[in-house]
């Protein structure tokens, strides 16, 4: 008995993979993705201190560079792999094929898309292990992710299109000049339209987008995209109405909501206190530095202790409700804050007692001719929040006068200065 050998049956693959991996493997596309993650890595590096240590100043930043920069580099590497059947003059030579025109534009343009993408996701990987050893409450936005990669992919799309269309050499470059005035501009303005840029800029201090701006999003820079590489690629055009049509049912939504994507953040304005007395109290996702700023106000609290009238209250956010608050300044990262740690405390400290001391004036008809800073404010501040004269500099008469008093006649000297804080008449300050 023979046996006779059965042929194994293998399932095929699609006609596109296999030129889909060798287009995806050389050619221009890793060249895209490493260029966007470089792009994007450069400058997130250049201005490390503003951002190391808080989430939404990490993903601002990253929109930015992913938007404005990486943006137009995609749109000129994908116009340059869309015009190279030109430079090639295989146009007529591809029409002879049985290859349809569809597969042959999607199997060039997507590996572009995909590595851009790619390339944006590895930046944003980086960008959030090193942001999260010092980050304190709250976390990346997964929306914003959402928005930036799709952009990165239309844009692909949008490219590979011009270039299939335009045939001079120098639309590539061309093109990336115009889509960064197209994408800059807009956040100059202050009408509602101005969502509809992908690249305008987040104001994320206090806010978040609402659960539907991802989609939303995707859906318009998605839909031009597709809509103009079906144009270019089908063989039925009219086609490329459907994903147009999807944009245009999508774009209204995002002009009308205008301001409304990104509504007021409840932790923003939620209030963390330290316990006892006095309180500091920051913004909830700033809660995990309250030990670091209660630290640093020690001596200025210290100083204040036992006087009538001190502020019970130190609050990072305005307005101050009541004579019991005083304002201290909000920790944000690039200026106090440098990678999870307050820096300057001491300058901090100053702020705090510099604001303590400011009669804000400027709406009393009846202070016109009063001096707008009293010896005694200036000595005040001093002593709160001593920093050290400059080079060559003396302390004022008012701060000696301030430091030579006894403990027991200092504080009932700054307990009627603390009554008169708010008043603009320099008769009621107590004169040193």
């Amino acid at each position: 008995m023979t046996l006779t050998e059965v042929p194994v049956r293998r399932k095929p693959s699609g006609p596109a993979l296999p030129p889909l991996r060798a287009e995806a493997r050389r050619g221009i596309g890793p060249w895209t993705g490493l260029s966007t993650a470089l792009v994007i890595g450069v400058t997130m590096a250049a201005k490390a201190d503003d951002w190391q240590g808080d989430w939404i100043e990490t993903q601002s930043l990253l929109h930015s560079g992913a938007t404005l920069l990486a943006g137009p580099l995609v749109a000129a590497a994908a116009c340059w792999q869309g015009a190279r059947d030109h430079r090639r003059s295989t146009d007529e030579l591809w029409r002879s094929t049985p290859r349809a025109r569809w597969s042959r534009r999607a199997v060039a343009a997507l590996p572009v898309a995909l590595w851009a993408v790619a390339g944006y996701a590895f930046g944003l990987a980086i960008a959030l292990l090193a942001t999260w050893p010092y980050a304190g409450g709250g976390g990346p936005l997964l929306s914003l992710a959402v928005v930036d990669g799709a952009f990165l992919a239309a844009v692909a799309l949008l490219g590979f299109s011009s270039g299939v269309l335009c045939r001079w050499r120098l639309a590539a470059p061309v093109l990336a000049a115009l889509m960064y005035l197209v994408l800059g501009v807009p956040n100059y303005s202050e009408s509602p339209a101005q969502y509809l840029d992908p690249a305008v800029q987040y104001a994320l201090d206090n806010s978040l987008p609402v659960w539907w701006y991802a989609p939303a999003m995707a859906a318009w820079t998605g839909g031009l995209a597709a809509a103009a590489l079906t144009a270019v690629a089908a063989r039925r055009r009219l086609t490329a109405l459907v994903p147009l049509a999807v944009a245009a049912v999508v774009a209204p939504l995002i002009v009308s909501t205008g301001d409304g994507l990104f509504p007021d953040d409840p932790a923003a304005d939620r209030l963390v206190c330290t316990d006892g007395s006095p309180q500091i109290c920051l913004s909830e996702r700033r809660a995990h530095l309250l030990p670091q700023v209660a630290e640093a106000l020690s001596g200025l609290t210290g100083r204040l202790e036992g006087v009538a009238g001190a502020p019970g209250r130190y609050v990072a956010r305005l307005p101050l409700h009541g004579p019991d608050e005083a304002w201290i300044p909000p920790p944000n990262p690039g200026w106090y804050l440098v990678r999870g740690r307050l820096r300057d405390t001491e300058d901090y400290a100053w702020q705090v007692a510099a604001n303590m001391t400011m009669r804000d004036c400027s709406r009393d008809p009846e202070a016109d001719g009063g001096p707008r800073d009293p010896a005694s404010d200036e000595a005040v501040g001093q002593w709160l929040a001593p920093t050290g004269p400059a080079p060559g500099a003396e302390k004022s008469p008012g701060l000696r006068r301030l430091e030579a008093m006894p403990d027991a006649e200092r504080r009932a000297w700054l307990g009627r200065y603390m009554a008169t804080r708010t008043s603009c008449d320099p008769s009621e300050v107590p004169a040193l």
